[in-house]
């Protein structure tokens, strides 16, 4: 299939052949293999964010000697907040069960 801009689109196999779904996949060691393997880039990106904001936010409240307690809601917050800003995480499959 091309586009108008004359490039040719690469569409995965198993999407055209069940309707447009993802595929079906029993296996559950599969189904986390494959639920990896497609969000490892995210998975990656949202660890290295929280580890810096906790880092950051922890080093502020020492430097500052603010109380422990206010630290821990700050930090609480701004991963709710950063939960609730981001696309959750895809399933590249449908689930049997």
């Amino acid at each position: 299939m091309t586009n108008s801009d004359g490039e040719t689109s690469h569409e995965d196999t198993h999407t055209e052949s069940n309707n447009g779904r993802p595929p079906t996949i029993r296996s559950r060691p599969r189904r986390l293999v494959s639920y990896l393997r497609h969000n490892r880039t995210r998975i990656l990106t949202d660890t290295a964010v929280l580890v810096a904001w906790v880092l950051v936010v922890s080093s502020i409240f020492s430097w500052l000697d603010l109380p422990n307690w206010l630290l821990y809601v700050v930090i609480f917050a701004g991963v709710v907040v950063y939960a609730r800003a981001t696309p959750t995480w895809e399933r590249p499959y449908q689930s049997p069960d």
